[in-house]
């Protein structure tokens, strides 16, 4: 009983939240602005997306972290995390958020991050969340378009990124490597600022022990336009022989639910 009462009133609190939950996202790369502790925060535990319990948004909820003062919510459609996208607007001091920018018939894997001020947690579990399941309709592309925006997600412009390719495939710990990403506004319309950002992999996938190398700001790129990015990347040094991979992540300002990311392999052989 006491647990169906707390869902209820978280219920009744995103419904009355609406449409300013998520909105218009902006990448951060600092920690709040909150007094710095000594040591890290521990990872969120017991993190909970609701399974089909609404059919508006996703309940995520997560229990306390040690030390932590601050949270932020990332999901991805894979159960690897692969290409995460930031949900939470910013930090937030509260354990729980409702994501409205949530997709029908897809199924999302929902992680957290603490920050004691000064330093981020590592990421908490994954846990698959999605919104409830309804008779299949036939849905036009513009009504799909406008229900999406009556809930807050607001039609994106971005740019789509493609393959990674890489001028040598085998290099050396600290070598320069040039990189050339072909990149597409396939949208009627002038994109507007985004960021690329090249980073070192050692699995492939896109987490918070990759290494970014570069970035690279891009705007005003015009209607329909196709474009090759050149771009010269300095590896880590000290690199053990093996395969690694850089991963080119394509990010609109304020729009991180609309990141695109594209990958390459090299060797390293000292």
């Amino acid at each position: 009983m006491l647990q169906q009462i707390l869902l209820t009133s978280l219920f009744l609190v995103c419904m009355a939240k609406g449409m300013a939950q998520v909105d218009s996202l902006k990448i951060e790369t600092g920690a709040p602005n909150v007094a710095p502790l000594i040591s890290t925060p521990q990872a969120p535990r017991e993190i909970s997306a609701s399974d089909g319990i609404y059919d508006k948004f996703i309940l995520i909820r997560w229990e306390a972290s040690e030390q932590a003062l601050a949270y932020k919510v990332f999901r991805s459609t894979s159960s690897k995390a692969s290409s995460l996208q930031e949900v939470s607007n910013a930090w937030q001091k509260s354990t729980w958020l409702c994501d409205y920018t949530a997709l029908p018939n897809v199924n999302y894997y929902y992680t957290v991050v603490a920050n004691d001020g000064k330093s981020n947690s590592k990421m908490g579990p994954l846990d698959k969340g999605f919104l409830r399941k309804n008779e299949a309709v036939a849905v036009e592309p513009g009504d799909l378009l406008a229900e999406n925006e009556v809930f807050g997600a607001q039609r994106q412009i971005f740019l789509l990124i493609g393959s990674v390719a890489i001028s040598n495939k085998v290099f050396r710990s600290g070598e320069n490597m040039e990189v050339n990403t072909p990149i597409q506004n396939i949208f009627e319309q002038t994109t507007p600022l985004t960021e690329l950002r090249y980073f070192f992999s050692e699995d492939g996938v896109l987490d918070w022990n990759d290494k970014l190398l570069k970035t690279k700001t891009l705007s005003n790129i015009p209607a329909n336009a196709q474009l090759q990015v050149k771009e010269q990347v300095t590896l880590p040094g000290n690199l053990l022989n093996g395969t690694y991979y850089l991963i080119v992540v394509s990010s609109t300002e304020g729009q991180i639910l609309s990141s695109k990311t594209a990958i390459g392999s090299i060797k390293i052989s000292n």
